[in-house]
């Protein structure tokens, strides 16, 4: 049996998950999202593929496998990519002679981060010069399917196939994502979206802290992002073109709690409400009082990004921590390490605005320790301490 047509049963086990989820909600593994660097191409370009993949169910990595289609330079949507009846059938992709392989213009181009899609030097040669879908385009296609399990790339056929069965008997949890480039001559090159910074209850987080939540609060969330993330750009369509700017769309999800927008748009008034984790059975306090919020972002025209927003769920009567000195650090290596009395309930250590990278309680020592991010120099700021209670004072 090839390695072709173990890929394609892999494909015809893949099914969904019909149990009741809040699709904000991460409790396993979820795709949340592909960036492409660059997000729109030219024919003859290459790009990379980025996943935001997640499950927390496993301790070990789970592992994507990436098809990419060619892109229909007539933009009709004449490709195996878009037929999932046919991904789903392996025998519809079976030769007359027995042997199975991937279709015409399907191909196998990488394993978990390591992919990148390329389109074809002539994918346009079809068409006349004068031809306008030349710069309307068209879009590649690029399947991510991930498996609940941890893949070596250069497993033998023998392992692969055991696992194709365990996915077949859906025994091995999958999931499959369709994701669009696009393609066209003379293109405007799309940027991924970018934000600066997330705001709680109205007011602009510190970079890197955690953002402290009581229990059952709810809270207000908002993103801001520069000016030049809102790109402006050509429409073009069969009545010529017009200049249009970008939206970016934000879609909302958390290791815990609930949101009650599930999306959002930047700068169009509309922000998201956050229950904190402690409002139900259903949305306990997670382990260790720690959680995330992930925002990913997609622009008009494709393109991708997203952010990772670590949360601690306070608690209330928490110990006040009380620093009596600071060792500053002499070289970038070094950490800055805080002594003092319960030093536990440091939450985060913000100094000119940016919190301190990997900040930890150490019992052993009976300190607090945390390193300066990159690019980040003291200045004379001296830095606020966040504490497990959610207030936050200054370091002295």
């Amino acid at each position: 049996m090839t390695r072709s047509l173990l890929l394609l049963m892999l494909l015809a086990g893949a099914g969904c998950d019909t149990g009741f989820r809040p699709v904000t909600l991460i409790e396993d593994m979820r795709l949340l999202g592909i960036r492409a660097e660059p997000s729109n191409l030219r024919p003859g370009e290459s790009t990379r593929l980025t996943p935001l993949l997640l499950d927390p169910s496993r301790a070990t990595p789970d592992t994507i496998l990436w098809l990419g289609c060619d892109a229909d330079p007539l933009n009709q949507n004449r490709s195996p990519c878009t037929d999932a009846a046919t991904l789903q059938d392996p025998s519809a992709l079976t030769g007359g002679n027995g042997t199975a392989s991937l279709p015409p213009g399907v191909a196998l181009i990488g394993f978990n981060d390591r992919a990148q899609y390329t389109v074809p030097a002539g994918l346009f040669d079809v068409l006349p010069p004068e031809d306008a879908r030349r710069k309307s385009g068209t879009v590649g296609l690029v399947i991510g399917f991930a498996v609940a399990e941890t893949v070596n790339p250069a497993a033998p056929m023998e392992e692969l196939q055991a696992l194709f069965d365990r996915v077949q008997r859906k025994e091995v949890k999958s999931i499959i994502a369709l994701f669009r480039i696009n393609v066209a001559e003379d293109l405007e090159r799309n940027t991924n979206p970018a934000v600066d910074a997330i705001t709680l209850g109205g007011e602009r987080w510190p970079r890197g802290a955690k953002l402290l939540m009581r229990e059952r609060e709810p809270v207000t969330l908002d993103l801001e992002a520069p000016d030049a993330a809102f790109e402006s750009f050509q429409l073009i369509n069969s009545l010529g073109s017009e200049t249009r700017t970008e939206r970016i769309l934000t879609s909302w999800f958390s290791t815990a709690g609930k949101f009650s927008e599930e999306t959002t748009a930047l700068r169009e008034g509309v922000k998201t409400i956050f229950a904190a984790p402690g409002t139900s059975e259903r949305y306990p306090v997670p382990e260790k009082r720690v959680g995330s919020i992930y925002t990913v972002f997609r622009d008009t025209r494709g393109g991708q990004s997203w952010n990772e927003w670590p949360f601690f769920v306070c608690e209330d009567g928490a110990p006040v921590p009380v620093v009596s000195s600071v060792d500053w650090p002499t070289s970038a290596s070094d950490p800055v390490v805080l002594h003092g009395t319960e030093l536990g309930s440091v939450v985060d250590l913000v100094v000119d605005g940016v919190a301190l990278e990997n900040g930890a309680f150490s019992s052993s020592t009976s300190t607090w320790r945390g390193f300066l991010p990159t690019g980040v120099e003291l200045g004379s700021a001296r830095g606020t301490v966040h504490r497990r209670d959610c207030t936050r004072a200054p370091l002295f």
